[in-house]
């Protein structure tokens, strides 16, 4: 499970936008497949999702219908809302957000 999660999370790094981000790593024992999912805000992520995947299920020696990689845009006003602390006062130091009145 460790090695699928590094894995994807090297596949997004190098091959979607810098906003993608692994967001689950799923083993499903009865049907003995992997699913991944992946949250971005660019909805241009989805194009390469396709590829990604055939090519995960390859290095990690699956079948192809044995490995799913399921991509989820959401809108950058839904990121902004769930910011924890420590992002938040990053984000108004570089001035990406404004401060909190």
């Amino acid at each position: 499970m460790r090695t699928v999660a590094e894995v994807a999370r090297l596949a997004i790094e190098n091959n979607m936008s810098a906003r993608a981000r692994l967001v689950e790593v799923l083993f499903r024992d009865q049907d003995k497949t992997d699913e991944v999912f992946v949250g971005t805000t660019m909805s241009e992520d989805r194009i390469c999702a396709a590829q990604l995947e055939v090519g995960l299920a390859t290095v990690l020696g699956l079948l192809p219908e044995q490995f799913t990689l399921t991509v989820n845009a959401v809108a950058q006003a839904e990121v902004d809302l769930s910011l924890g602390v420590y992002e938040r006062l990053l984000a108004q130091k570089l001035g990406s957000v404004p401060p909190i009145q």
